[in-house]
């Protein structure tokens, strides 16, 4: 790829030239690439990508016809060079959110109103993070909504768990275009 400065044939140029190059505009940038090679088949896992991006890209022209979300994803695209909300919105389809640090140092079982603190990021919002707490036998302890406090998404426990040892905590993140991930963590 190149980039193209202060070239008078060149500049504000875009689309491709004898199926040889290709001029793109980028934030007021030429930039020159070679022409793509699609020939052949693709795999099944260059499909699905294909397949999610196609789903994304409804997803995000539909956040933009959405007046709330389209004023929360440009409030967050201002605060990132480059980037629109209609990207943001597609980026936000396209990655699930990230568990990061998960702190069960608080849960010892005993009682109610233990804290579970998890740390998780999304490209755009995390709107619910779900714990639920089993015993060794996969029997349920409880299961709720951890709250969001400072940063941090915050499970209080309800009940008491009187042999927590091999038992898991299971975590649940889900973001605005309904990504799911799951964390498992053995006590």
């Amino acid at each position: 790829m190149a980039k193209v400065k202060g070239n008078i044939v060149t500049a504000n140029m875009s689309g491709q030239v004898a199926k040889q190059l290709v001029f793109i505009q980028k934030h007021g940038k030429t930039i020159v690439c070679k022409y793509p090679n699609r020939s052949g088949k693709i795999a099944a896992k260059q499909q699905a990508q294909q397949d999610k991006f196609a789903l994304g890209v409804v997803y995000a022209k539909n956040a933009m016809l959405n007046s709330t979300l389209k004023d929360s994803y440009t409030a967050e695209a201002a605060k990132r060079k480059g980037v629109t909300a209609y990207n943001l919105a597609l980026a936000d389809y396209l990655k699930a959110p990230e568990i990061g640090k998960v702190n069960i140092s608080g849960y010892t079982g005993d009682s109610s109103g233990e804290r579970i603190t998890i740390e998780v990021k999304d490209t755009f919002k995390v709107v619910s993070v779900k714990v639920k707490i089993v015993k060794a036998n996969n029997d349920l302890v409880e299961e709720g909504a951890a709250v969001l406090n400072e940063g941090k998404w915050v499970y209080t426990t309800t009940s008491s768990n009187a042999n927590p040892t091999g038992g898991k905590v299971v975590i649940t993140a889900t973001d605005r275009p309904g990504n799911v991930t799951n964390y498992e963590l053995t006590i």
